[in-house]
């Protein structure tokens, strides 16, 4: 079988959870004898926009397309012909017998899967966030912070307002009077309903949706998902060497691994460390992700690490270091305040004898409901200070929460999800 994996970005320059899990996914399949390849995208302002060129990652063939964020209408965020046509030229040369679709945003969108399904290819999905819902990037959270409960055109405008916008093509004279109370963000309105349009379609372009999580796929069944076309299979991962992990020990060490984002929270495991940031013989606090992507999140960052002497901005690390890494924490935090599907770091800790401690959140207080953890609420460092010392406090907690994870699933059985799935549409 031949699978094309599509995803916004890719390894090794980007290593989210979508594109680590991509890699781990094209790894697996490649292992049971099947030939993948991977479409993404690349920012290069030396080579125009929409020029394909290829590499190998891990012994797989990388076809990426360049994409310098230059496009003249929001609409072009979930729906480009012009990068369709790109992947279109692909599906033709390279075969696949199955598209499976990791991200859409940047590689055409709702284009993508009209191209793929035109040539009669069966499309899989795996939802890792909720594109289908939200315009700003799927994340479900609005500039004021706060984890959105519905994605409304009228409200959701205020996100994307930032972006270009074809005022003729969403004006009165097009569109009628449709949120003229909304001053200029109409024509950011009525583009966003077309959005949910176009989206609504495009679904029943797709043979079978995978959510990780039952959180992500209940929000999805609610927003319109044919139930009969949504499979819910928590992520799989390669597996590790068993951990040899001795008793938690003082100060205990506390760690946040991933991207320095406002929205994963790293600012609140901060701001709880620095309640407690005169007793660095009870807690070590440490940060490891790339304080410059998130600008301001960085900077505030080093101003509390140079004011908290227990905590310690780590910095980014190579892959190769993630076991080193996991192996000097006693405790992971995940803070994040938007809807997390179901995070990769959690399960890369439990594989790793790590429990987790979480914001009380969608796919995040599901994994931990399970056992390897605890829950908070979110955005209250004074609750994460607290529980932090109480586990400092009982060593005993730590022990028993470590007794409790949960197992997770090999990356094997996601590639054999694959099998069936695509079996189940036809494909020998």
């Amino acid at each position: 079988m031949r699978v094309l994996l599509l995803i916004h970005d890719y390894l090794p320059a980007h290593a989210a959870g979508s594109e680590i899990y991509t890699g781990h996914l094209a790894g697996a399949l490649l292992a049971r004898g099947h030939d993948v390849a991977v479409f993404t995208c690349e920012e290069n302002r030396a080579l125009p926009q929409y020029e394909l060129t290829e590499r190998e990652h891990d012994g797989v063939p990388v076809f990426e397309a360049i994409y310098n964020r230059i496009y003249h209408d929001v609409s072009e965020q979930w729906d480009d012909p012009a990068m369709a046509d790109v992947l279109d030229g692909v599906l033709q040369r390279w075969r696949p017998d199955v598209l499976h679709v990791q991200g859409l945003q940047f590689v055409g969108g709702v284009s993508a899967l009209r191209r793929a399904a035109g040539r009669g290819l069966p499309i899989l999905m795996t939802l890792h966030e909720y594109w289908w819902l939200c315009p700003r990037a799927g994340l479900m959270y609005d500039l004021d912070g706060q984890a959105c409960e519905r994605a409304r055109p009228a409200s959701c405008a205020r996100c994307v307002d930032i972006y270009p916008i074809d005022r003729e093509r969403w004006s009165d004279q097009a569109c009628g009077e449709a949120h003229a109370e909304l001053g200029p963000r109409r024509w950011f309105a009525r583009a966003l309903e077309q959005r949910a349009r176009d989206l609504a379609a495009a679904q029943q372009l797709v043979t079978n949706f995978i959510a990780p999580s039952h959180f992500l796929a209940q929000r999805m069944l609610a927003a319109g998902l044919p139930a009969e076309r949504v499979t819910v299979c928590d992520y799989g991962f390669p597996q590790p060497p068993p951990p040899a992990r001795g008793p938690s020990r003082s100060p205990l060490r506390v760690g946040f691994v991933g991207t320095l984002s406002d929205y994963k929270g790293p600012l609140v495991l901060a701001r709880a460390a620095s309640r407690e940031g005169a007793r660095r013989d009870r807690l070590a606090v440490s940060i490891h992700g790339n304080p410059d992507w998130f600008p301001e999140v960085g900077d505030a960052l080093r101003e509390l690490a140079r004011e908290v002497p227990c905590l310690t901005l780590a910095g980014a690390f190579d892959p190769s270091q993630r076991e080193q890494v996991f192996e000097a924490l006693d405790v992971l935090v995940v803070p994040s305040l938007w809807w997390e599907n179901s995070p990769l770091t959690i399960h890369e800790a439990h594989q790793r004898g790590v429990p987790v401690v979480t914001s009380d959140l969608g796919g995040m207080a599901e994994r931990v409901a399970q056992g390897g953890g605890w829950t908070f609420a979110p955005g209250d460092d004074a609750a994460l200070s607290r529980l932090l010392l109480e586990l400092v406090a009982d060593p005993a907690r730590v022990a028993a929460a470590v007794a409790s994870i949960p197992p997770v699933r090999d990356i094997a059985e996601d590639a054999a999800l694959v099998e069936r799935l695509a079996a189940a549409a036809g494909v020998s």
